[in-house]
């Protein structure tokens, strides 16, 4: 009898291990599952991101280009300043 009654405790004790394996692989899928909507979300967000970036760029882009006339004119004035000065150290050399 005592040995019919370990039979059974093993038995039992099986059950047990095999449903808490059960559980606990049930546990792991259910964060596998969540986790693959927080990768979606991350990607979409890492997309946003990228997007805000492109647009920051683009406005960047057409404020340089806005500029680029301003900034461009004031180096031809710059350049025919320094031509200027050149020419006068030139004609002072000459004298």
């Amino acid at each position: 009898m005592n040995y019919h009654w370990e039979v059974i405790n093993i038995e039992t004790k099986s059950r047990y291990e095999v449903i808490s394996d059960l559980e606990t692989n049930k546990r792991s899928l259910i964060r596998e599952r969540e986790a693959l909507q927080n990768e979606v979300k991350q990607r979409e967000l890492d997309i946003k991101n990228l997007k805000r970036t492109l647009e920051d760029k683009e406005t960047d882009l057409k404020d340089c280009k806005d500029s680029l006339d301003g900034k461009k004119d004031t180096i031809n004035e710059l350049i025919e300043s320094v031509e200027a000065s050149l020419q006068r150290l030139s004609t002072m050399q000459t004298k």
